[in-house]
């Protein structure tokens, strides 16, 4: 930069000499050049690192190489799907094919052609199983150069919600034996350095299909904790920081602080949906016994006990799961759930025969005390805090509930030994369509877990995903809702937006929807001079 402002004044001079009374033509016009050449730079504070550099999905932790690797179909801010590298589509009336057209001309990094081959190849590199359209796909054609046929062996609903987080690779991404040696999409950055543990920088593709950057370099610094962050963020280190999938969570603590400050944004909204909530051990007891669980379900005070916690950064759930503000729509208006009534809870235990014999303020039954155990990590401050005001609303009818806080994957351990009795789960945080979250902890053969096993809900959310007509989706998400108010596997608490904190110069930033949707605007950022 140095070297340019000397050629610059350099410029003038000469200008000068040879234009005499010409001196402002000829020094304006090199000081607007120095000055548009002044780096575009934005650094985002993040709560972790990258795990490796291959295109993955739905995996948090690949945030930051979103703007890498585009995808077919992306999520808005609403949550509906928007056509990007695919520019339309139809389905097949029998909902198993689905074709694709692709935009053209666009290229790769290294200027290889995006185009039909190379979503084939992408797709069906596959190097993790973690693409639930894998199961679905009897095959992959592609008639043309810029056409792409999913053939499926059955319907499958959620496809393009799939699609939105399944990036697109370059072939040129692996080498002759097929290893995986370098990052290669089609988005507007590129990579330029990753040191581990402490940032990955991308650079401006000037090349890229929209136009180029704005940016011509993105930071992600890595540090760990939130409040540090958000002191970076204060302090002028970061430009940005916040979304819940790059576990750059903002902790609730730290949110109307950062909202009073002149020279930092707020941007927030429910795209990232994801319900929290008590898990219930319904294969031992005492909540083996419905009565126990729905007893526990109207002793717990949640709309008191979120807004006391989170303030309004959260929304609670009081009509279930599907109570999330971006899936209100599925909703069914007909079920009233448990609303906070600790005298019906009292006597549902009493009915279960669960009584305080010994007037200790702890029911008992045949000689044992109604003692549970509440597993959680404490993946954020909110959390054990939470655990707490339930603990002593439990108490209040009868029951002891002893805390107990492990680490997260510890927590997720205990989940699959079903070494707990109630369990404070996150959810599955993702897309616009809940079918994954059903899938994920209610279904009883296919899901990687499962909180509540019944049979009737099993072959109902098998239904969710091979259903395409919106009308029988809907009488199915009904349907679902019946089930799970009926047999209250859990207490459903809040869900919370994805809220992310900015320097006022950051301009033309916009959230969008799914896991990623933090990165998703930065294409056409910048920084305000």
């Amino acid at each position: 930069m140095e070297k340019k402002l000397k050629n610059a004044l350099l410029g003038c001079i000469i200008v000068v000499g040879i234009l005499g009374g010409g001196m402002m033509a000829g020094c304006i016009a090199p000081q607007e050049e120095a000055s548009n050449e002044s780096p575009q730079e934005m650094v985002i504070g993040i709560g972790e690192d990258i795990k490796g550099l291959e295109p993955v999905c739905g995996c948090p932790w690949g945030a930051p190489l979103r703007p890498i690797y585009e995808t077919l179909v992306v999520e808005d801010a609403d949550l509906k799907i928007q056509p990007l590298l695919a520019e339309s589509w139809e389905v097949s009336e029998d909902g198993k094919v689905w074709t694709f057209h692709l935009r053209t001309g666009i290229k790769f990094h290294d200027d290889t052609p995006f185009d039909a081959s190379a979503v084939k190849f992408s797709f069906e590199y596959n190097p993790a199983p973690y693409r639930a359209l894998t199961r679905y796909t009897e095959s992959i054609e592609t008639p043309d150069e810029y056409t792409v046929k999913f053939v499926l062996n059955e319907p499958y609903a959620p496809l393009l919600r799939d699609l939105s987080m399944d990036p697109i690779m370059s072939p040129t991404c692996v080498d002759e034996m097929g290893e995986f040696v370098k990052p290669i999409g089609t988005g507007p950055f590129k990579l330029d350095e990753w040191v581990k543990g402490q940032k990955i920088v991308l650079v401006q593709n000037e090349k890229y299909w929209r136009g180029a950057p704005k940016l011509e370099v993105v930071t992600f610094k890595i540090i760990p904790d939130a409040s540090a962050r958000a002191m970076a963020l204060e302090t002028g280190e970061i430009d940005l920081t916040g979304h819940r999938a790059g576990r750059g969570v903002l902790y609730v603590s730290d949110i109307p602080r950062l909202r009073e400050e002149p020279e930092i944004k707020i941007v927030e909204g429910y795209t990232q949906p994801c319900v929290n909530w008590i898990q219930f051990n319904t294969e031992k007891e005492p909540f083996r016994d419905l009565k126990v669980r729905q007893a526990v379900y109207y002793a717990l005070d949640t709309q008191k006990m979120v807004a006391s916690i989170m303030g309004e950064t959260a929304a609670p759930l009081l009509k279930g799961p599907l109570s999330i503000p971006s899936t209100e729509h599925l909703l069914n208006q007909n079920l009233t759930w448990y609303p906070y009534n600790p005298e019906i809870a009292k006597e549902l235990l009493t009915e279960a025969g669960w009584e305080d014999t010994d007037g200790d303020g702890i029911r008992d039954r045949n000689g044992e005390q109604l003692k549970v155990t509440f597993v959680l990590s404490a993946f954020s401050p909110e959390l054990p805090k939470i655990a707490e005001i339930a603990q002593a609303q439990l108490k209040e009818i009868g029951m002891d509930v002893k805390l107990q806080m492990v680490e997260y994957g510890a927590q997720q351990m205990l989940f699959e030994k079903g070494q707990y009795d109630m369990m404070m789960q996150m959810g599955v945080c993702g897309h616009g369509d809940p079918s994954l979250w059903f899938n994920y902890f209610f279904h009883s053969k296919r899901g990687v877990r499962c909180a509540f096993k019944d049979n009737q809900l099993t072959t109902l959310i098998d239904r969710l995903y091979t259903t395409v007509d919106p009308k029988d989706s809907l009488e199915v998400f009904y349907e679902i809702q019946e089930i799970m108010e009926e047999s209250a596997p859990g207490t459903f608490l809040y869900t919370d937006p994805n809220i992310v904190a900015m320097n006022k110069r950051v301009k033309d930033y916009e959230l969008q929807g799914g896991i990623h949707g933090a990165y998703l605007s930065l294409w056409k950022v910048y920084i305000e001079e």
